[in-house]
């Protein structure tokens, strides 16, 4: 294999294990193997050079003076990360073991800036004018817990397949990793929710508006002093509320205009498509199966699909509301713009007792604002 070539793999397994890190324990598969895999490839590099250097500067990482432009968003997101960090240049020596070479990947991945960094035996790193010397953090940088939750938009994009297409049960075990990571990056930012919504937008609008209402519903259960279980199975339900519309044709989800008779008929069916699907998977909870159907049900039995109960809707569901249109308001899409903070709580506002539950939005409006 040409040198190229290996260091095309190298970037595409840092691209990945930052991913992965940035969503799932380190002692999970999907950060296993791939660690295993740069490990192997980093160590016979350093071996044959001596000595191996990585760079990331502007918009290419240079591998032994072989530039890569940063053509995706994954790799972009790689040189932010180190950029984050004060990262320039590492230089990798062949004794790198996995143990070392896994901890500079979770300080740059997801400790905090302030984080003890320990003793560096094979790796040094810095600015290309101070290898080795103390990594500065730019305070402007600082929003830990975007960086936190990056991996997790790519890694739910999966999660929503599997689940919805695929219909496997292994891939709601993946989306509670995700939700577990919400909870950590909440309690880590003090409920500063506003910051952990500032992610990178993906190309598939859904996963990143299931991400982001996920959030809103855990901060929302969280403040109103659930139990962690509780909090955990909320925001489950909520990151899998849009679950049906991996059932609905692509050209009506990102259709920019005005969807027409049968058009808006087709996505009036996702709640009812979501929800049967899960109920296929038949998990430990009825909870997102609920949120699923009902999410769209507003406060005064309007909306859709039409519900014969006369039972209340389930209080996850009315926070899943709340935070469903809220992201949704200020989220830009094909057909019409982001709408601004005080537009979208306005809006909000005139919906309540109608829409939304007085007392879930007089919260929710409490934590936002």
């Amino acid at each position: 294999m040409k040198a190229r070539d290996v260091f095309q793999a190298i970037l595409s397994d840092m691209v990945q294990l930052f991913q992965a890190v940035s969503v799932y324990p380190e002692s999970h598969q999907y950060v296993r193997e791939p660690l295993a895999r740069l490990h192997r490839r980093l160590q016979e590099e350093a071996r044959r050079l001596g000595k191996l250097s990585i760079g990331f500067l502007g918009d290419q990482v240079v591998i032994d003076q072989i530039p890569f432009l940063a053509t995706t968003t994954g790799v972009r997101r790689l040189i932010r990360k180190m950029n984050a960090r004060g990262i320039e240049k590492v230089e990798i020596g062949e004794g790198i073991d996995a143990e070392e070479l896994k901890r500079f990947l979770l300080l740059v991945s997801c400790a905090p800036p302030d984080a003890p960094e320990g003793e560096w035996r094979s790796l040094a790193f810095g600015r290309i004018t101070g290898l080795g010397e103390a990594v500065p953090v730019d305070p402007t940088l600082g929003d830990f817990a975007p960086q936190v939750l990056d991996g997790a938009v790519n890694v739910l994009k999966e999660v929503l397949r599997s689940v919805a297409v695929d219909s496997r049960r292994s891939g709601v075990g993946d989306g509670r990793d995700i939700v577990a990571t919400v909870m950590k990056a909440l309690r880590e930012e003090e409920f500063l929710v506003d910051r952990i919504l500032r992610l990178q937008a993906h190309d598939d609008y859904t996963v990143t508006h299931s991400l982001n209402v996920c959030v809103l519903v855990v901060a929302q259960a969280t403040q109103l002093g659930f139990p962690n279980a509780a909090i955990h199975d909320a925001g489950l339900a909520a990151l899998l509320h849009d679950i049906g519309k991996e059932l609905v044709p692509g050209e009506i989800l990102n259709k920019r205009g005005k969807l027409n008779g049968e058009e808006s008929v087709r996505m009036s069916l996702h709640p009812s498509l979501g929800a049967a699907q899960l109920k296929k998977l038949a998990l430990d909870t009825d909870l997102p199966m609920i949120v699923c159907y009902e999410h769209h049900v507003r406060y005064n039995r309007s909306g859709y699909p039409k519900v014969r109960y006369t039972d209340a809707l389930h209080p996850v569901s009315l926070m899943t509301q709340v935070a469903d249109v809220y992201d949704a308001l200020r989220t830009y899409r094909p057909y019409r713009p982001s709408l601004d903070q005080e537009t979208t709580l306005g809006i909000l506002r005139e919906g309540r007792g109608t829409e939304f539950d007085p007392v879930f939005l007089d919260r929710f409006l409490q934590m936002v604002s």
